[in-house]
């Protein structure tokens, strides 16, 4: 079932993360799947740390090529829409509902649609994330 986390899906080790950039000749179909796979490393790279972590926890990072600019885009924060560009965005939208911030905790809620409602709650000592 889609929106429950299995923590026995997660694979950890300690191995230190590294990354390279593909080093030999590619087809054109290969070419396109790199660049996808590279825009969604960077498109996460990009998003708030509890948005990142609440897709890849879901499996939901799934992303689309932009042909124009998403619903909520502010042009005087992000800069001039440039349609000449290749640009991306996550398939899946996700919208935070709340923020509220303590000098001991952040609290937040995003509507994930279908996925559900999620909160984060996070403290020095701990993070929460619960569906609620």
């Amino acid at each position: 079932m889609p929106s429950i986390i299995d923590p026995e899906t997660f694979y950890v080790d300690d191995l230190p993360t590294i990354w390279s950039p593909v080093q030999w000749e590619l087809t054109d179909e290969q070419r396109v799947q790199a660049v996808e796979e590279q825009a969604t490393a960077s498109l996460l790279w990009t998003m708030d740390a509890p948005e990142a972590i609440l897709r890849l926890l879901l499996g939901e990072t799934a992303i689309q090529q932009l042909f124009s600019p998403p619903k909520d885009y502010n042009p005087g924060e992000q800069g001039d829409w440039d349609e000449t560009l290749v640009t991306f965005g996550p398939l899946r939208a996700i919208k935070l509902e709340s923020a509220q911030r303590t000098a001991t905790c952040l609290e937040l809620v995003y509507n994930f649609g279908e996925m559900g409602v999620w909160e984060f709650i996070i403290e020095s000592e701990r993070v929460t994330i619960q569906r609620i």
